[in-house]
């Protein structure tokens, strides 16, 4: 299965818990040419440590450029201690409580992408972010934030747990996204 073509925004609804989330992440950032492959992972409940021990164990390697952003809601588990990163590895973090912080932190990533770069997106959770910020403050970041993406042809995925919002809300947000993906 070839994934999405750069320049699209995927939302990804699965179970937060559970193999298909998983799947559907790994293969939504399948790398090509691992050199030219920047990846970056916003995360609300995984640690970076995990996320690149995660990377590492299904693709050996680690992608040419690998972001994380903790958004934090760990109780003293961020990535604050954690400063020992391999090369190539920028880890930065972000208050959940704070939507324009994480906006600005995305741009300063999106700003520094090398144009020889393929960047794939995965932001892990919507359903966590509306913990933090109701619907329409979130559609007004989720819209720039893709806009963003498109501008600089990278693929994002959006994972968001059907589960957990109303058909409301998830059909408030679709129209952010060119395609969605149903795993439930």
């Amino acid at each position: 299965m070839t994934g999405p073509r750069p320049g699209t925004n995927v939302l990804v609804l699965a179970p937060s818990l559970g193999e298909a989330k998983r799947a559907a992440c790994l293969n939504l950032l399948a790398p090509g040419d691992l050199d030219t492959l920047d990846v970056l992972r916003i995360t609300y409940s995984s640690s970076p440590r995990e996320l690149i021990d995660e990377w590492l164990a299904d693709h050996e390697e680690l992608p040419g450029r690998m972001g994380i952003i903790d958004v934090g809601d760990r109780a003293g588990v961020g990535s604050a201690g954690d400063t020992d990163f391999p090369e190539g590895v920028f880890v930065t973090e972000a208050n959940p409580n704070d939507i324009t912080g994480l906006g600005m932190r995305l741009n300063n990533y999106l700003n520094d992408v090398p144009e020889e770069s393929q960047l794939v997106v995965c932001f892990d959770s919507l359903t966590e972010l509306l913990q933090f910020a109701d619907v329409q403050s979130a559609f007004k970041f989720l819209h720039m934030f893709a806009g963003q993406l498109r501008q600089v042809d990278a693929v994002g995925h959006f994972h968001l747990d059907p589960g957990a919002h109303d058909d409301q809300v998830i059909s408030r947000l679709k129209p952010v996204f060119d395609d969605a993906i149903d795993h439930t």
